[in-house]
């Protein structure tokens, strides 16, 4: 999962909102945002995502009622920036948070 071709793709979805996912070389989604009414929203919120990436306090691991893993990155406000994908161990887990920290900080905005 190499972090200089990771990227956050910025899209609209079919509801007419933005979002962003971020994604490693392989292509596989590590963090996906919630909804933003603007474009240009949803880019700065991937800045959000680079300043707190870095900061293992910023991550918050669940777990969902059938099991899986996944994580959340929260702002130091305390707001959800992004969540991971399902993981089907606490081990996975962990290693996506470690994906989303080297990613985040290199990654370039499409």
């Amino acid at each position: 999962m190499g972090s200089s071709t990771s990227r956050y793709e910025v899209f609209k979805g079919k509801n007419g909102k933005f979002y962003f996912r971020l994604k490693v070389q392989s292509g596989e989604i590590i963090l996906s945002s919630q909804a933003y009414e603007l474009r240009s929203s949803a880019r700065r919120a991937t800045g959000s995502v680079r300043n707190h990436a870095a900061d293992s306090a910023c991550y918050e691991a669940k777990t969902t009622k059938n099991g899986k893993s996944y994580f959340v990155l929260k702002a130091r406000n305390n707001k959800i920036i992004g969540t991971s994908q399902r993981y089907a161990s606490p081990q996975g887990m962990k290693k996506g948070i470690e994906a989303v920290k080297r990613a985040a900080s290199r990654a370039r905005i499409e």
